[in-house]
């Protein structure tokens, strides 16, 4: 592939269009950075924050909820509204739902973009062995604090070079603390407050009126296509679009598709931007 591709940019956007990209639970934003780099080298003012209770370990990430992650989002997407003429969100995961909810609580969003939408429709070949037992431990607080499994491979990526840099992650942080990329332990609290995020996102859909692009991968091994199709089907945007892609798993955002889904990105805004549209040469992502 050529290191450089012509495609639209808006001429005015400098500082005039703000982006929110949202990393995933237990993730950290080290998972979206080829995306949000390559929106700060259009021009945008992209912002990345870190999750409440996030990039640190187990029990920080324990001492929050879901409603601690939206508030998070929901002023960091007040601030850019307020400093932007325009303002996207971009959320990954179950922070595709907190993209949903925030663009319901702020009506000058000018756009969302869900990638790989954690709707808990969850591949059955990849749930833990004893998951069966998730229903009645998520009705106890206090099991729900203490009982947790680590990932396996392929950890949502089919990017043979990432997985070994997990895996070393994985090994590093046994005793329970998150690394660069994240915790990769999953406890059956977040389980619960993914659930209730799910809950919640699905409930307010119907109230976004912004343009909405979905994009899900064919071959994520965690999440379904019915996760993408379901929130679809409830957004209220009267400009929506889905988009199936090949070639990489969940975490789309640092895998194989990684450069395509960031020119997606990139190219979402420019359609539903204010500005019209030139041509301009963008750089690839890991150039």
């Amino acid at each position: 592939m050529p290191c450089e591709t012509s495609q639209p940019l808006l001429p005015e956007t400098r500082h005039r269009i703000g982006i929110l990209v949202i990393h995933g639970m237990t993730g950290t934003p080290l998972e979206v950075r080829p995306v949000s780099r390559f929106l700060k080298r259009q021009g945008y003012r992209v912002e990345v924050p870190l999750l409440p209770g996030h990039g640190a370990g187990h029990k920080e990430l324990l001492a929050t909820t879901w409603p601690d992650w939206f508030a998070a989002i929901r002023a960091e997407a007040a601030k850019l509204t307020a400093e932007c003429d325009q303002v996207y969100l971009v959320g990954l995961s179950a922070s595709a739902l907190l993209a949903t909810l925030v663009a319901v609580d702020n009506p000058r969003i000018s756009g969302v973009v869900l990638l790989s939408t954690h709707l808990g429709f969850w591949r059955p070949e990849n749930l833990p062995w004893n998951h069966f037992l998730l229903p009645p431990v998520m009705r106890i607080p206090y099991l729900r604090r203490h009982a947790w499994w680590t990932e396996k491979p392929p950890y949502g990526i089919k990017d043979v070079r990432m997985q070994k840099n997990i895996d070393r992650a994985i090994e590093a942080s046994k005793s329970g603390e998150a690394g660069a990329h994240g915790l990769f332990r999953t406890y059956v609290e977040s389980i619960y407050q993914a659930k209730l995020l799910i809950a919640e996102a699905l409930r307010q859909a119907p109230g976004v009126s912004a343009p909405a692009l979905i994009i899900h991968s064919m071959e994520d091994t965690l999440f379904g296509l019915k996760n993408a199709t379901h929130i679809y089907a409830r957004l209220g945007s009267v400009s929506k679009e889905i988009v199936f892609i090949t070639g990489c798993d969940h975490v789309m955002t640092v895998d194989l598709r990684r450069d395509d889904v960031a020119r997606m990105v990139h190219e979402f805004i420019s359609k539903t931007g204010r500005f019209s549209p030139v041509e301009e040469s963008i750089p690839c992502p890991t150039c």
